[in-house]
């Protein structure tokens, strides 16, 4: 069996297990070992380090426990602390460190009312905490004290002592740090790393499970980037510094008694600059923000020669459809990628591949022909090996490659090809590790087989709600492996939700993202008048409010005249038609003026502007 220690014996990085501690003046935040805590002015928001015995107990009224501190953010009323206050342990990595899922959190004012605001300002700073409260009840978020998460086994092996002898935060990869705005007010003072804890979205999954009676350990880590993340339609595409949408690093984690094997491979939207913004049609013309060469070279080149320095060697493999808007964008990604390859020089490799006229007609096993083209890459990249005792194995030292996938979501079609690729790896992980002998594969084991499905089925549905808002769509095949009817009609209900909410939500969505993000700094306590608040600057006309419910209205009334018999068949006949036309005038101008519609994000304009 792995060991696991005691988790008393553990020295963590951050404090953990926290009391906060509140007096009329003073907030306190006090570890478990009690030697000294953190001081916030509740008048000045100046936050200092204290001794934990100079707490004024007798001035308290008021205590909570608290799990993990996140970080603080100022808002029009006044600075808010944000704790984790419960998680559950999801298990164990790298042998005995503990990993939690962050349940339950709480914002806490500095502040006891709202008084000293105008109404206005009330209003606003309750839109701000409703979206805060929105991305914290996100049940993906994730920390260890103990381990740094933000980075790949392969990253952290590579590193000097004195990398990880520095604090968490300081050392963790920005990139996939959730809580970075909340946690850079304290970041200059390395006094209070110690109570920094950095967290991560997307998705964590440990299973202990065995093969031919040895037990090893399955671990699947999703790291969403902080960079361009948003709601699925308001953000698309890459920006001028090349980050891309919806970009997730996913690595594979194989542990037993004696070694550690990773593997990595990411996902991200195309990166150039185009966009699809909702206009209430199931689906939206994508459109490049620019026909110049010069701008969409610029951010397709940051993009991979950023992507180059982690991870030496790229193949794209893009999912996307031959035709249509989404053909175009293929079209001009391999474009662009052979443009580029001065600066790549022959790094970054391209692979297209239609899925959905592949496979479609249930016609799946259509997939290993992709799988078995990109075959040799793959075992040319190899995976991530290490000793216990931290030896290097010269089977496979490193993984010398990504496959970088995508489709137009990243989520579906990209999550099906990724854990294709991440099984055909994991066998050969299994048989270096002697779990496995040369001629066994895994599909002849049921039991882990299920182990390994829902796992990447839990991965593909918490990053497509990240996203889009719903569940992910095939995942019948995640599951069983094949396509079925049931899954059709599940993917058909999935992806109505997913218009809906696109269309008349997802703008709240985005404007949560930007604010927790720090995209948007809200006009805080500090400043001075005039307060403007963006929710008025940016209220949509009245007539986009209005005429839904009138369309509604008006078939309603229709409905009506057909079910309820007037006295005369004509005067019923002229009703009917009557509310019918002016039902489908009113739908016929918001469908063709879809984007005035939409409910568009406040905080911030379109990603791509």
């Amino acid at each position: 069996l792995l060991l696991n220690s005691s988790m008393d014996s553990l020295v963590p990085y951050v404090d953990t297990d926290l009391t906060l501690y509140c007096s009329p003046s003073h907030l306190y935040l006090l570890g478990k070992r009690e030697d000294v805590a953190v001081q916030f002015d509740r008048q000045s928001g100046e936050t200092s380090l204290v001794k934990g015995d100079s707490i004024p107990y007798a001035d308290l009224n008021e205590q909570r426990m608290v799990k993990a501190f996140l970080g603080m953010i100022e808002l029009p009323a006044c600075p808010y602390l944000v704790v984790a206050t419960d998680h559950r342990m999801i298990g164990f990595i790298d042998g005995d460190k503990p990993v939690f899922q962050i349940t339950r959190t709480e914002i806490v004012p500095f502040t006891k009312g709202t008084t000293h605001l105008s109404s206005e300002q009330q209003e606003d700073n309750r839109k701000y905490l409703s979206m805060l409260k929105h991305m914290l009840d996100c049940p993906e978020l994730y920390y260890s004290a103990h381990f740094d998460i933000t980075h790949t086994m392969q990253r952290l092996n590579g590193t000097s002592p004195g990398f990880l002898e520095s604090s968490l935060v300081e050392r963790a990869d920005d990139r996939f740090v959730w809580n970075a705005h909340l946690l850079r007010p304290f970041m200059s003072d390395p006094n209070l790393h110690r109570f920094l804890m950095p967290i991560i979205n997307g998705y964590i999954n440990i299973s202990q499970t065995e093969i031919n009676g040895i037990p090893f350990r399955y671990i699947l880590i999703s790291r969403r980037c902080n960079r361009r993340a948003g709601a699925r339609l308001w953000c698309r595409g890459g920006d001028n510094a090349g980050n891309a949408a919806n970009y997730i690093e996913s690595e594979q984690i194989v542990e037993t008694a004696t070694h550690v094997c990773s593997y990595v491979i990411i996902r991200g939207s195309i990166p150039l600059l185009w966009t699809q913004e909702p206009a209430v049609i199931y689906k939206p013309k994508m459109v490049f923000t620019t026909r110049e060469d010069g701008p969409q070279l610029a951010c397709l080149s940051s993009h991979f020669m950023n992507d180059l320095a982690l991870y030496s060697r790229i193949t794209c493999v893009n999912l996307v459809n031959k035709g249509g808007n989404e053909g175009e964008l293929a079209r001009e990604f391999n474009k662009y990628i052979q443009a580029g390859d001065a600066y790549f020089k022959g790094e970054v490799l391209y692979d297209f591949f239609d899925f959905h006229h592949e496979c479609s007609k249930m016609r799946w096993h259509n997939l290993s022909k992709l799988i078995n083209r990109l075959d040799a890459e793959r075992q040319n990249g190899g995976f991530f090996q290490i000793s216990r005792a931290g030896r290097f194995d010269a089977a496979a030292l490193e993984q010398r490659s990504v496959f970088r996938v995508n489709c137009v979501d990243c989520l579906d079609r990209t999550n099906v090809v990724c854990s294709l690729l991440c099984l055909e790896t994991l066998q050969d992980q299994l048989r270096v590790l002697k779990v496995l002998s040369s001629g066994e594969k895994l599909t002849e084991f049921a039991k882990f087989q299920e182990v390994f499905r829902e796992t990447w089925l839990g991965n593909a549905n918490a990053i497509s709600v990240q996203y889009a808002g719903t569940g992910a769509l095939k995942t019948d095949f995640t599951r069983t492996g094949k396509r079925t009817t049931k899954g059709a009609i599940d993917d058909g209900i999935n992806s109505a939700r997913r218009y809906f909410l696109n269309n008349f939500y997802d703008g709240f969505r985005q404007d949560a993202y930007d604010l927790f993000l720090g995209v948007y700094q809200a006009q805080n306590y500090k400043q001075k008048p005039p307060y403007v608040s963006p929710f008025e600057a940016n209220r949509p006309p009245l007539y986009a409010l209005v005429l839904p419910s009138i369309g509604l209205i008006c078939l309603a009334m229709m409905l009506v005249c057909i079910l309820i018999p007037a006295p005369a068949e004509d005067s019923q006949l002229v009703y009917i038609l009557f509310w019918g036309v002016a039902a489908f005038s009113i739908f016929a101008y918001i469908y063709t003026n879809g984007s005035k519609f939409v409910h568009r994000p406040k905080l911030t304009k379109l990603k791509s502007e």
